[in-house]
């Protein structure tokens, strides 16, 4: 891999987030033409009330907006992660066994579900309220929507371009520690809300640590699904039958599952290992993955 100057390292890591964030804008930004010229010719309103109109409809139909412009950016980003992973070492035991991906699976349903506990339990929401408007835009759309949004489209698009590109862009010049706790931050500020950032950056160091034992892209993939999954199931079951869970239920399951698959996943499944000179143009201390394939 060629070495750079660091304002073009800079630039390397950034741009993929200016892509990223310019894709939802110039969606929202043409949805709402669209939306505004259909709400004229069906309603005939005045410009006022078009912008009242215009603003419920983004609300109830944000979903979609992320959804398109999710589809577009997998598709972008999935052929500049082509041309990246060409350049970088090899590594034996990368395949995804149905071990893993169970305990990783486990693993963050479960930490999904400690957190919203955690959540609920310490009213941490009365000091973010800006976090109300984002988690009815999530609430937003049918449960196939917020399925192929959030639970599928989301977590590829986002783990592509934080943990296949952005992280291994920072680890071609910087120290691993250090590249896990820069990327995650700026996965953390992609989402736009303080406390989705918060813990949004949590995230992102636990994704990259098994990104970078399993040296495969799929695993934080997987493991980004299950999290957001877990809670639109979740949300879908209370609002269906109505039901009050009890935090304290949630909780002590939620904690001792997510530590008891963490447990096995360090000690019952084998680490990606380097091939030796695999590659001899990248740096092998810092560039971390090859992929390998879900078997």
């Amino acid at each position: 891999m060629p070495e750079y100057s660091i304002p073009r390292q800079i630039w390397r890591v950034i741009y993929p987030l200016l892509i990223f964030l310019g894709m939802s804008f110039v969606v929202i930004f043409f949805g709402s033409i669209i939306a505004s010229v259909v709400i004229v010719l069906r309603d005939g309103i005045d410009p006022d009330a078009v912008a009242q109109a215009l603003a419920s409809f983004i609300l109830e139909y944000g979903l979609w907006f992320d959804l398109v412009s999710s589809v577009l950016l997998i598709i972008l980003f999935a052929l500049m992660w082509r041309k990246i992973r060409l350049k970088l070492p090899n590594y034996d035991n990368t395949k995804a066994n149905i071990l893993t991906i169970t305990l990783t699976v486990l693993a963050f349903v479960g930490l999904n579900y400690f957190l919203v506990s955690i959540f609920e339990i310490t009213n941490l929401m009365q000091y973010f309220p800006s976090y109300d408007e984002i988690a009815e835009i999530l609430g937003s759309g049918s449960f196939l929507v917020r399925i192929l949004a959030l639970g599928i489209a989301a977590p590829i698009v986002e783990e592509i371009v934080c943990r296949g590109i952005i992280l291994n862009r920072l680890l071609a010049w910087m120290p691993k520690v250090v590249a896990v706790l820069v990327g995650s931050a700026l996965f953390g500020l992609i989402h736009f809300n303080l406390l989705q950032s918060l813990y949004a950056f949590v995230l992102g160091i636990a994704f990259s640590l098994i990104y970078l034992r399993n040296r495969n892209l799929w695993i934080p993939i997987i493991a980004h699904m299950a999290f957001n999954l877990a809670n639109v199931i979740l949300t879908e079951i209370i609002e269906m039958t109505g039901a009050e869970i009890s935090v304290w239920i949630l909780l002590i399951p939620s904690t001792l599952v997510t530590a008891l698959c963490v447990l096995l996943l360090v000690k019952r499944t084998t680490a990606a290992t380097l091939v030796t000179n695999s590659n001899p143009e990248t740096d092998a201390n810092n560039v971390p993955l090859s992929e390998g394939q879900v078997q």
